[in-house]
């Protein structure tokens, strides 16, 4: 770490000299590229060495559907399709029953783009445990995470009351600074360290753990390499032959690992895929880990990964795994997916107003969030999966209800369409 400034200096001119200088002494990447950037971007892939991911040696083609999607009309009315673009999205994919409605691509992106997922690699991470403790390799969700990882112990002895199901639900009371825009905390070290391991070294207990939700990189992190752990494979090696072959990927992937020489995922983001093989991902989950008459995933840890559960917590926001619990935008966070609650489907609330986090009602869609804009949207009862990637979020819209909406384009359903929310 370089040596503390002077405080004369302004704050906006100690952060232009000091992030170049944080971010190059623990990444590979160029120092120019660091400094001329200075923010994740959806093809940071190209700057960090990946493990491959190939496509399935079945591929399986998606039919088109008959009838081509009617979109719905943008947040404040005119075109979506424009009004897209303009947000920063370069993909959205939309499937119904197995099918294609809709497929569209901006700014020079085409279906053959590598694109990263960010933290919705979270998600895959989750199937993956799933299959790891259907096959056998972990006993189960009440495991200490020290059965894999006795080196945390070393490091802080109250590892050893951290279970793998506190990890999965991101309460496990670890100290983990998510600070996007700060290149002294633990997500910016685990997102450009060559060195994962020696990061996951560093971590300690900050309270006890399944006391209350707190959204973590590094729980996922300490998760995936429990796994591989456990296993005795790595991630890419996992997600190739227990998820890509089976979904009939199309095309091949990538995991962004910290380094050729260590190898280790970057569990908690940094998958890269094509839109049409995240919108796999998601019709896996829509068909609760079924494929044709294959079952990839067992369907009773589907429903553990969506399962809204009752946790100890002094209120009801830590008792629910509730996200924003104060905001309209307020949501169930399950098992490294979301989950939206019911009433999140009609006319949106004014985005001022309080909620009560006790009166919230687990809803029926669900989905995997990454930064920037990158999600796969489930809608079971309109069988549907929607899949938006882009380059930014910009504030003013809710994304998860705007892609519920899309959801139930051209369907007669009884069920309000939601509205776009300005809540974050």
């Amino acid at each position: 770490m370089p040596p503390r400034p002077s405080r004369s200096l302004p704050s906006r001119a100690l952060g232009a000299l000091l992030l170049p200088l944080a971010l190059s002494g623990c990444s590979l990447m160029p120092p120019a590229w660091i400094i001329g950037q200075q923010r994740t971007t959806i093809t940071d892939h190209l700057h960090f060495d990946n493990a491959p991911i190939p496509a399935s040696r079945q591929p399986v083609v998606l039919p088109a559907a008959t009838e081509a999607l009617k979109l719905p009309a943008a947040p404040g009315g005119g075109e979506l399709g424009p009004w897209l673009e303009q947000q920063g999205t370069v993909a959205l994919v939309v499937l119904r029953d197995g099918r294609i409605l809709h497929e569209q691509y901006f700014a020079g992106r085409q279906r053959d783009t590598l694109l990263t997922s960010f933290s919705m690699a979270k998600s895959v991470v989750a199937l993956l445990l799933g299959q790891a403790i259907r096959d056998g390799h972990i006993h189960g969700l009440d495991d200490p995470v020290t059965r894999y990882l006795p080196e945390l112990e070393a490091q802080d002895p109250r590892f050893v009351q951290v279970r793998l199901r506190d990890l999965l639900a991101m309460r496990s009371g670890i100290a983990f600074q998510e600070q996007y825009g700060s290149p002294w905390s633990d997500v910016a070290v685990f997102y450009l360290t060559h060195d994962l391991g020696r990061a996951v070294a560093g971590l300690k207990i900050a309270e006890p753990p399944d006391q209350r939700y707190r959204y973590s990189s590094g729980d996922t992190q300490v998760l995936g390499m429990a796994i591989e752990r456990a296993t005795g494979r790595r991630l890419p090696q996992l997600l190739a032959h227990g998820l890509w072959e089976p979904i009939g990927a199309g095309m091949e992937a990538s995991w962004s690992v910290d380094s050729a020489v260590l190898g280790q995922a970057k569990a908690f983001c940094c998958l890269n895929a094509r839109a049409i093989d995240f919108a796999r991902i998601g019709q896996l989950m829509l068909d609760r880990g079924r494929v044709g008459t294959r079952q990839v995933v067992p369907s009773d840890w589907i429903d553990t990964l969506l399962a809204v559960q009752e946790h100890p917590g002094k209120d009801a926001a830590a008792r629910r795994n509730i996200e924003d619990p104060s905001r309209p935008s307020a949501v169930f966070y399950t098992g490294q997916w979301r989950r939206m609650p019911q009433g999140r489907l009609e006319a949106a609330p004014d985005p001022a107003s309080g909620v009560d986090p006790a009166t919230l009602v687990p809803g029926t869609d669900f989905y995997a969030q990454g930064q920037h804009g990158q999600y796969i949207y489930v809608a079971p009862q309109q069988r549907t999966v929607v899949v938006r990637l882009g380059t930014d979020r910009l504030p003013g819209t809710w994304w998860p209800g705007l892609l519920g909406r899309i959801a139930r384009s051209g369907l007669d359903s009884t069920e309000p369409v939601v509205e776009a929310l300005s809540a974050r």
